[in-house]
């Protein structure tokens, strides 16, 4: 048996080689396996990068490499029957504060070269052709039993187990974890075509019909696109591809505009799930990813949540294994994740049922739905609404024992468990920097906003921020004032940042690891806030 490992990370999708480089980046000694010799072909898996993912991989970095293969999807169209469409632009919402506005198009092979490309450089390498084939577990840590595709085996003693290893996750199904849910009666047909017609290439169209739903994802091309068609009927042939015939024959019953098919890359057929995991967490196992959630792809959603999955775990793992943090954090992520999800494939099922409900009210709603829908796509607070959603940038953990309100909520602004946006502040130097740049790492960081000058209280902002910063820092926790360049902090020349955040006073704002406010303190009450910090960050042996 070799040495114990800190982590074994079992699946080397985007959920995995998230895992592991977080955990890697951290300074755990990790390893992951995936038993799949070869990734699988890419016409099936995840396109849509969201707007919260690119910002993760931004922390991560590797945004640039990520985008050296991204198209930005340029709208949202609805299709109607007459021919016309109505269109949502991806705007660049202000409110939502992000440097990376929108939703981006990348081959799932690509996201995970880019992935595990940086875990190279970090010093771990995806084993392929390696299946988990047993494990026990008791109190100190985690004993697996490893398969190779030549039939040899090797056993392994790691701290921690990731499941990140799929619907049927070996890891889940070791755990005795029940996979709730079920399987949906309609069946889809995919298609990766490369089509003339006279939508133009980059945006996605949806289509509602008597006959079902159709939907076209652009794909990296010229001309190029993924049609997804759902079906509210069984299918005629489980498993069996459709014909290009048959194909083009359905699409052009649910599509009310003109094409000619050129190339065919694949044609497919498939059912849809919709399971959960009835907790994330047992003992030394955790699961993300597909291992702990399945669902319709509608809204572009599933593999980034999982890379949130894996992004919320991995800091939270590396401060407890590392003494940093008290062992209770463990427990928010199941706190944090399984509500997300349920939510998550709670709407999916709706907006599946709604896409593909069965019988004469089913036609009926999608016969009323494009007229419905393209008059509420035109009113701006429900553009905002289907942005927020689809971007994951609205994903709030304010019931976690790790999101502390001091004082009152803020009328605007992120409270205590919401992402933290981003603003543009000044250096001293006069240099403009985003906040973001500031808390890339892999600590938490407080922000001290100085408010305005008489809310010093007799002193001068500047030397009340200096102060509290020295009192209250830590080496786990980086100190940014805002508001005081004399104290080393950067100017808000705009109040952008204090407005971003809702600060009309002096405030302090603590930001976790993963980008989500953990404390907030507002007025600023220094015996209070050292309390929630004290309770937050501990000793190695407090930890252990």
């Amino acid at each position: 048996m070799t040495e114990a490992l800190d982590a074994l990370v079992v699946g080397g999708g985007p959920t995995g080689l998230t895992m592991a480089g977080e955990l890697a980046r951290r300074g755990l000694t990790v390893r992951i396996v995936d038993k799949a010799l070869e990734p699988p072909p890419d016409h099936s898996r995840a396109l849509a990068v969201q707007t919260r993912t690119m910002e993760i991989f931004s922390s991560m970095g590797v945004a640039d490499a990520a985008m050296a293969h991204a198209m930005r999807v340029g709208g949202l169209n609805l299709l109607l029957s007459n021919g016309q469409r109505a269109r949502l632009p991806i705007f660049d919402f202000p409110e939502l504060a992000t440097p990376v506005p929108g939703i981006f198009v990348i081959q799932q092979f690509d996201t995970e070269r880019v992935l595990a490309s940086r875990l190279s450089e970090l010093g771990v390498t995806l084993e392929r052709g390696v299946e988990l084939d047993s494990y026990t577990q008791d109190s100190a840590g985690v004993t697996c039993t490893l398969r190779r595709a030549d039939g040899s085996t090797e056993v392994a003693r790691v701290k921690w187990l990731l499941g990140c290893d799929g619907a049927r996750s070996a890891v889940r199904r070791g755990a005795d974890i029940a996979f709730e849910g079920d399987t949906y009666d309609d069946h889809c047909m995919l298609g990766d075509l490369v089509i003339d017609w006279p939508l133009p290439d980059g945006d996605i169209y949806i289509s509602p019909s008597h006959r079902g739903m159709a939907a076209a994802f652009p794909v990296p091309g010229s001309h190029r696109f993924r049609i997804i068609l759902i079906l509210p009927e069984a299918s005629p042939a489980r498993g069996a591809s459709p014909s290009l015939e048959e194909f083009e024959g359905v699409m052009r019953e649910m599509i009310p505009t003109p094409f000619k098919v050129e190339k065919a890359i694949v044609l497919s057929r498939y059912r849809l799930h919709h399971r959960v995991a009835a907790r994330l967490r047992k003992g030394r196992v955790f699961l993300a990813g597909d291992a702990a959630h399945i669902h319709s792809p509608a809204g572009g959603q599933g593999m980034n949540t999982g890379i949130q999955d894996a992004y919320n775990l991995a800091w939270k793992l590396a401060a407890v294994e590392q003494g940093r943090m008290p062992a209770w954090l463990l427990d928010t992520y199941e706190m944090e994740r399984l509500p997300v999800a349920r939510r998550l494939i709670d709407f999916t099922d709706r907006l599946f049922g709604f896409m593909a409900g069965h019988g004469l009210m089913g036609r009926t709603m999608r016969t009323l739905a494009p007229r419905l829908m393209s008059r509420a796509l035109g009113v701006a607070a429900v553009q905002r609404r289907v942005f927020g959603f689809v971007s994951q940038l609205k994903i709030r953990y304010r019931k976690s024992p790790l999101s502390i309100q001091i004082g009152h909520p803020p009328e605007r602004g992120p409270r205590a468990g919401d992402r933290a946006p981003d603003a543009l502040l000044r250096s001293e130097a006069g240099q403009q920097v985003h906040l973001f740049e500031l808390m890339r790492g892999i600590e938490s960081t407080l922000l001290l906003f100085t408010g305005p000058p008489q809310d010093g209280a007799g002193a001068a902002p500047g030397e009340r921020a200096r102060r509290i910063a020295a009192q209250l820092g830590r080496p786990e926790l980086r100190v940014l004032i805002i508001g005081a360049p004399e104290a080393g902090g950067y100017t808000d020349p705009d109040g952008r940042a204090h407005a971003a955040y809702g600060v009309e006073t002096t405030a302090a704002v603590l930001v976790r690891p993963d980008g989500y406010v953990g404390v907030r303190s507002d007025p600023l009450d220094e015996r209070e806030l050292g309390q929630a910090l004290d309770r937050l960050f501990t000793r190695s042996a407090e930890a252990a």
